[in-house]
C-alpha cells in the first residue's frame, strides 16, 4: 500500500509529469482534430487539388521551420539565468516577428523562382502568411516550456485544431476551393495568435511596450550570429521530411506526393508522445547540466531511452500489422500505396525518437555545433541515397530507405559522442541495434507465416508484462529519490 501511495504522490508532485501531461493532452487533441481535418480534405478534394495543397503547405512548413532560426532552444536554455526575464522575452519575440516577415518575403520570391503554376503560386503565397503568425506562436510556446507552463499552450493549440476541423466540415455542406481553404487557415492562425496574447500570456506581454521597445540591427545580428547553429539544427531536421515531398514532386507522380504525405501524417501522429516528452525533458537536461549533476542526466537519459525504445517497437508492430487495413479504410482505396509507404517509413520510427532524445542532450550540454554537423552529414547521406536510388528505381521506397540510412548514421555517431562524454555506453548501444535487428527480422517472418493481428496481440502482451515489471522496479528513481530511501527504511 505504501508503494502505491508513494507512487501516486511522486507522480502528482512531479513538475516533469505535470508539464508533460498537459503538453501531451493538448497535443493529442490538437493532432486528433488536425488528423480529422486532413482526412476530410483528402476525401473532399480531387487528388490533383489535394496534392497541390500538400505541396504548397509543404513549402510553407519548410520555410517556417527555418524562420525561427531554432532560437527557442537557446531561449529556453538562457531564460533560467536571465535576471530581466520580461525584457529578455520581449526582445526574443520581436526578433521572431522580424524573422517571420523576412522569411515570408523570401517565401514569395522562392515560389516565383521555382514554380510556374499560377494556382500553386497563389495558394503558397496565402499560406505563407502563416510564417509570421507561427513565429509569434513559437516565441510564446518557448516561454511556456521554459517556465513549465504548457497547460495554456495545450488548450489554445487544441482550440486551433478544432477550428480547422470545423472549417473542413463545411465542405460537406458547401464545397469550396483549396484557395478558400487556405484563406480560412490564415484567419484561424491570426485568431490563435490573439488567443495566446489575451489568454495565454496576459501578464507577460505588454503590446505597447513591445511595439515601442527598441532593438537595434546590431543586436539582432549578434543574437543570430551567436546562435545560428540552433537555426541550422532545426531547419535540417525539418528538411529531411519536407524536402522529400519536393523531390517526389520532381521525380514521381502527384499521386506519390499524396501517398507520401498521408504516410507522413500518420507517422507524425505517432511522434506526438516522443515530441512532447522531449520538449519537457530538454529543460531538465539543461537544469541538471547547469548544476553539474551528470548522474541525474544519465539516469533520466537511460530511463527515457528505454521507454522510447519500447514505444517505438510497439508502434512499428502496430503499423506492420494494421496499415493495410486502416489506411484504405480512413483515406479511401485511391491511397492503397500509402500503406506500403507507411510501413517502410516506420523503419525510421524505430530510431527517430531516441535520436531526438540524444540530440536534445547534446544541445543541453552545449554541443549544438557538433549536433549541427551531424545533421549536415545525415542530410548529405539522405540526398545521395535519394538521387542515386531514384536513378535506378522510380519508387517511394527509395525515399524512405534513404531517410532511414541517414538517421541510422546520425544515431550511431550520436552514440559514439555520448559515450566519449560518459553519458552513454557503446556496449549498450550495440546491444540496442542488435535487439532492433532481431525484432525486425522476427516480426516480418512472423507476419508472413501467421495472422498479423494475432502476432501484434501476442507482442503487446509480452511487452506489457515487461513494462509493468520495469515500472515497478524503477518508479522511485524516476520521480522523488526521497521516497526510495523511505521505502528502504520501511
Amino acid at each position: 500500500m505504501f508503494k502505491l501511495n508513494s507512487f501516486y504522490l511522486s507522480i502528482s508532485r512531479s513538475d516533469l509529469f505535470k508539464n508533460g501531461f498537459w503538453g501531451l493532452t493538448g497535443r493529442i487533441f490538437e493532432t486528433l482534430f488536425l488528423t480529422l481535418f486532413f482526412i476530410i480534405i483528402s476525401q473532399r478534394f480531387i487528388t490533383n487539388d489535394f496534392a497541390i495543397y500538400l505541396l504548397s503547405n509543404n513549402i510553407y512548413q519548410l520555410l517556417v521551420g527555418f524562420s525561427t532560426m531554432g532560437l527557442g532552444s537557446w531561449f529556453i536554455r538562457e531564460h533560467a539565468n536571465e535576471p530581466k526575464k520580461s525584457e529578455f522575452f520581449n526582445k526574443f519575440l520581436k526578433i521572431q516577428i522580424g524573422l517571420g516577415i523576412f522569411f515570408y518575403l523570401f517565401n514569395v520570391c522562392l515560389i516565383f523562382m521555382f514554380y510556374h503554376d499560377e494556382y500553386l503560386r497563389i495558394i503558397s503565397i496565402v499560406l505563407g502568411i502563416n510564417i509570421i503568425f507561427d513565429n509569434i506562436i513559437y516565441a510564446l510556446r518557448s516561454l511556456n516550456i521554459a517556465e513549465l507552463q504548457q497547460r495554456k499552450t495545450a488548450i489554445i493549440m487544441a482550440i486551433d485544431g478544432l477550428l480547422k476541423l470545423a472549417i473542413s466540415c463545411l465542405l460537406f455542406v458547401y464545397p469550396f476551393s483549396v484557395l478558400t481553404l487556405s484563406i480560412f487557415l490564415v484567419v484561424i492562425r491570426f485568431f490563435t495568435v490573439n488567443l495566446f496574447i489575451r489568454i495565454g500570456f496576459s501578464t507577460k506581454i505588454n503590446l505597447v511596450k513591445l511595439l515601442y521597445s527598441k532593438i537595434s540591427f546590431p543586436t539582432i545580428k549578434e543574437h543570430l550570429f551567436s546562435n545560428w547553429r540552433f537555426g541550422v539544427i532545426v531547419w535540417l531536421s525539418i528538411v529531411f521530411w519536407r524536402s522529400a515531398t519536393i523531390i517526389i514532386s520532381q521525380f514521381l507522380a502527384l499521386n506519390d506526393v499524396a501517398n507520401y504525405e498521408i504516410a507522413y501524417k500518420v507517422f507524425s501522429v505517432f511522434l506526438i508522445l516522443p515530441m512532447i516528452v522531449s520538449t519537457t525533458i530538454y529543460p531538465k537536461f539543461v537544469q541538471y547540466f547547469a548544476n553539474n549533476n551528470n548522474i541525474a542526466i544519465i539516469k533520466l537519459y537511460k530511463n527515457v531511452f528505454i521507454a522510447y525504445s519500447i514505444f517505438c517497437m510497439l508502434s512499428y508492430a502496430f503499423i506492420q500489422s494494421f496499415a493495410d487495413i486502416v489506411i484504405p479504410y480512413i483515406f479511401g482505396k485511391n491511397y492503397l500505396q500509402a500503406a506500403v509507404c507507411l510501413k517502410d517509413m516506420f523503419l525510421t520510427f524505430l530510431i527517430f525518437p531516441t535520436a531526438l532524445l540524444q540530440a536534445n542532450l547534446l544541445v543541453a550540454i552545449k554541443l549544438e555545433k557538433i549536433d549541427m554537423y551531424l545533421n549536415m552529414i545525415a542530410l548529405t547521406v539522405f540526398y545521395i541515397g535519394c538521387f542515386v536510388g531514384l536513378y535506378f528505381y522510380k519508387a517511394l521506397f527509395v525515399i524512405n530507405y534513404s531517410i532511414f540510412g541517414a538517421f541510422f548514421l546520425f544515431h550511431f555517431i550520436q552514440n559514439i559522442l555520448l559515450s566519449k562524454f560518459k553519458f552513454a555506453s557503446l556496449k549498450i548501444s550495440f546491444g540496442f541495434y542488435f535487439v532492433l535487428l532481431i525484432f525486425i527480422v522476427t516480426y516480418q517472418i512472423a507476419i508472413i507465416k501467421m495472422n498479423g493481428i494475432i502476432i501484434f496481440v501476442c507482442f503487446v502482451c509480452i511487452v506489457t508484462s515487461i513494462l509493468i515489471y520495469f515500472i515497478y522496479k524503477n518508479y522511485n528513481s524516476w520521480f522523488y529519490p526521497s521516497y526510495a530511501s523511505i521505502e528502504s527504511e520501511d
